[in-house]
């Protein structure tokens, strides 16, 4: 039997009829007590249980029918069954309202077994004893939100179902289920209601009242595992979290609706969950002051904190909160949102990879770049595949005609040894200019750089020499200009010896110099190294040492270092001290271009080791002799009578005079015979091999590099010589007083730096400038001296006047 209300009133006069039927089915209805009333909503259902109480009815709780031990145990549907049954054989003859019985019922499987069509048809028909029917003793038992199960009832005559209509609308409950944990939260009391099993459950709903939240929280398992079953539900609307991050998420409300979970984040997302308290959580607080920074998702900062923070759950919460945070999908965040790892490694191996599998994106290319210097400062290594690839795709642009090295460069970074190999190769070819790589591989372009030592007696052609040889060994061959100078310079014996005696020994230029607290010996350490050098020195004037003096010197021939290293103990005695070994890596055999990359930290990190142990004391970096790249491109002469030494670069005349050669120079002794250029006196000179003995520029002259705790006062006055710069002569030149031995003068034009040399007392000239006919300032610099000039830039040819006029 069936029946709709529409107000409580008409409902509890359903119950004063039913409780006094005198009339026909009067013994049915006295022999079968239970009633089923059905509501939409727990305040409705509160409502009728405060009025059955009103009226002598009793509320028999459920939760006493559960055994002790067994509180998140699911009673089943024949078990209730049986309950209900011995319940009522047992009662007085009073009335009663047994619930929350919904509250079990509504996680039967009714889909599969039709568990709950069992138990209604089964309780329906139990009948009360004699006694009780003749007090026509009734039992309510009230459903909550189950229309959809309990209407294929309604036209079953053996069961009393009365149905009431709400008046109140979306008076339903948030139910937040997890499975058997809210994962250590915080503050959840105080927001929500809390449930943790199914005995809590049941006690929850048997008065219900202001005291149960719109909101729940429970954590039964049995509940959350059966909870599919209670669909469709009217009176609650279900949030089932299946980890933590559903529950911060979905459960709580904690927007974190834009990120992308992976499973294996589940054990951060709990880690992250027992650091919420709720009453009081703001993500972007909390990350910043986990990680004391704001600005987190800056390049820079992202980075630092990356290697402040090294526990994989800090790793992972910069990781997610940056993605969390992006308004944008920024490169950094395309990458964050692949890589799956924590490690420094594979994240890095992501940030240089991805790129190449994106269309062209110049904010991505900057992004990457930044990310990547940084990394390169921090001393990052990606993984071998990820350098393979690197340098794979950065080869095909550099090949691809339509591309080209320039367009491979717009993806080049510091990162890798293969780009730096790269990058020499690419410097070494023409087919890019060193410019391009000055931020890139600032090691190669301060090698490059033209050395610009002060030198007396008309010997300022070294500045270009070397330069010219710093170039042929980036490029692996001699370049035309550098053997032009050589056959210039060491034409004969006699040519040698014009330009070698304008150049003191480091003997004789430091023999009076008792102000040098020490000396450092750099073993093969040539003039080439000085621009490079330079660079590495200024690094370290936070540590107080500045750069004084530079000079070039002379070594003794030969070139070997059993004859100068006497010389330098002669000079400096227990006050010389050897660093580093660039000689003992020159014969070593080795490949073009990595064993440059190698060099520039070997030297690096020699002069580096000294200054960053800095004392304060004057300290003089000598060499005993330079190196040459350059004798691996010559001939072996193979000269008879001669037992060389030095893969051929010097040697001894064993029997008679020594023959009259230019190939090479006799030493006073008028046996020692050393090579003037790059071939060899005996066999060819090993390709990958470095080499000493002989007499060329490179191996016979040497750096003194001074430096202290002083920093120079230099006062400059420079004056552009003319302001009228043509295509044809695109130079500028300069008089400048008051330069030292260490200075550098250059100009920067249009944003690219030209480095000055001396041309003849105190006249400097740039190197040949790109005109631009809208550019038209150009600025001195010398140190921290600078003096900006207008120009008069004329980048084209006069047309010749037809008429004469």
């Amino acid at each position: 039997m069936y029946k709709e209300f529409e107000s409580l009133e008409d409902l509890y006069q359903e119950l004063e009829v039913d409780k006094n039927w005198t009339g026909a089915e009067s013994s049915l209805r006295n022999r079968y007590p239970i009633r089923f009333v059905l509501f939409e909503n727990f305040g409705d259902f509160g409502e009728f249980v405060q009025v059955c109480q009103d009226h002598d009815v009793y509320v028999q709780s459920i939760e006493k029918w559960m055994k002790d031990g067994q509180d998140d145990l699911l009673i089943t549907y024949s078990q209730l069954a049986d309950l209900f049954n011995s319940y009522i054989k047992n009662l007085p003859a009073n009335d009663f309202v047994i619930a929350p019985f919904s509250e079990i019922t509504r996680f039967y499987d009714n889909a599969h077994y039709a568990e709950f069509d069992s138990l209604l048809k089964t309780i329906r028909l139990i009948q009360s004893p004699e006694e009780s029917q003749r007090e026509h003793q009734r039992i309510y038992v009230p459903l909550i939100g189950m229309q959809s199960k309990v209407g294929k009832f309604k036209d079953d005559p053996n069961i009393h179902i009365w149905e009431y209509h709400s008046k109140n609308e979306n008076d339903n409950y948030q139910l937040i289920l997890t499975r058997g944990t809210t994962y250590g939260v915080k503050g959840l009391e105080s927001k929500y209601t809390l449930c943790k099993d199914l005995r809590q459950w049941i006690a929850l709903w048997k008065n219900v009242g202001a005291s149960i939240k719109s909101q729940i929280i429970c954590s039964s398992k049995c509940i959350f595992g059966n909870a599919h079953n209670a669909q469709p539900d009217n009176a609650f609307k279900y949030t089932v979290c299946d980890n933590a991050f559903d529950f911060l998420n979905k459960g709580l409300g904690l927007d974190f609706e834009k990120l992308y979970v992976r499973e294996e984040d589940m054990p951060y997302w709990e880690m992250l969950a027992s650091n919420i308290d709720v009453t009081d959580f703001d993500f972007d607080v909390f990350v910043n002051q986990k990680f004391n920074a704001s600005n987190l998702t800056e390049d820079t900062t992202f980075v630092q904190t990356w290697f402040e923070f090294k526990d994989e759950f800090s790793r992972w919460l910069l990781k997610t909160y940056s993605i969390w945070k992006s308004d944008v999908s920024s490169y950094l965040i395309r990458v964050l949102e692949k890589v799956c790892s924590l490690s420094t490694s594979e994240l890095f191996s992501q940030i240089a990879t991805q790129i190449f599998h994106e269309s062209l994106d110049e904010t991505s290319l900057q992004q990457r770049l930044s990310l990547l210097k940084e990394a390169k400062r921090l001393n990052v290594q990606i993984t071998a595949l990820a350098e393979q690839e690197l340098k794979a795709k950065l080869s095909a642009m550099a090949a691809d005609p339509e591309r080209g090295p320039l367009y491979a460069m717009k993806y080049m970074t510091p990162l890798t040894f293969s780009e730096q190999c790269l990058m020499i190769e690419w410097v070494g070819q023409g087919r890019i200019e060193k410019n391009y790589i000055k931020t890139l591989y600032p090691e190669l372009y301060n090698y490059l750089t033209l050395p610009n030592v002060q030198t007396e007696n008309g010997n300022n052609w070294i500045n270009g020499y070397f330069q010219e040889y710093c170039l042929s060994k980036v490029a692996n061959r001699p370049t035309e200009s550098l053997i032009n100078q050589l056959k210039e310079h060491n034409a004969s014996q006699l040519s040698f010896e014009a330009w070698r005696d304008g150049f003191k020994t480091v003997k004789t230029l430091l023999h009076h110099r008792s102000d040098i607290d020490l000396f450092y010996w750099i073993d093969g350490l040539g003039v080439d190294w000085i621009p490079f050098i330079t660079k590495v020195i200024e690094k370290h004037k936070v540590d107080g040492v500045f750069l004084n003096e530079v000079y070039v010197a002379t070594a003794e021939l030969p070139t070997v270092t059993s004859v100068n290293k006497e010389k330098l103990l002669e000079l400096a005695g227990d006050k010389l001290e050897k660093i580093g070994d660039i000689d003992k890596f020159a014969h070593t055999q080795k490949n073009y271009p990595a064993y440059l990359t190698e060099e520039f930290h070997l030297v690096e990190n020699a002069i580096s080791r000294v200054l960053s142990q800095y004392n304060g004391k004057k300290i003089a970096f000598v060499a005993d002799h330079g190196i040459s790249y350059m004798s691996q491109f010559g001939v072996g002469l193979n000269l008879a009578g001669v037992e060389t030494d030095h893969a051929g670069r010097c040697g001894r005349w064993l029997k008679g005079k020594v023959p009259t050669d230019n190939n090479y120079v006799v030493i006073e002794d008028g046996h020692t015979l050393c090579s003037l250029n790059n071939n060899s006196l005996s066999a060819k000179t090993s390709t990958g091999l470095g080499a000493h003995g002989g007499a060329t520029p490179e191996e016979i002259l040497v750096p003194i590099i001074i430096v202290s705790n002083q920093k120079n006062a230099s006062v400059y006055t420079a004056k552009l010589q003319s302001n009228e710069i043509v295509a044809t002569t695109p130079v500028v030149r300069y008089i400048i007083m008051g330069i030292n031995s260490i200075d550098t003068p250059v100009v920067l034009y249009n944003g690219v730096e030209y480095a000055l040399h001396k041309v003849d007392g105190d006249i400097y000239e740039s190197e040949r400038l790109n005109l631009v006919d809208t550019s038209t300032r150009i600025t001195l610099r010398i140190g921290d001296f600078k003096q900006t000039d207008n120009l008069s830039i004329n980048t084209g040819a006069q047309e010749d006047d037809l008429f004469g006029f």
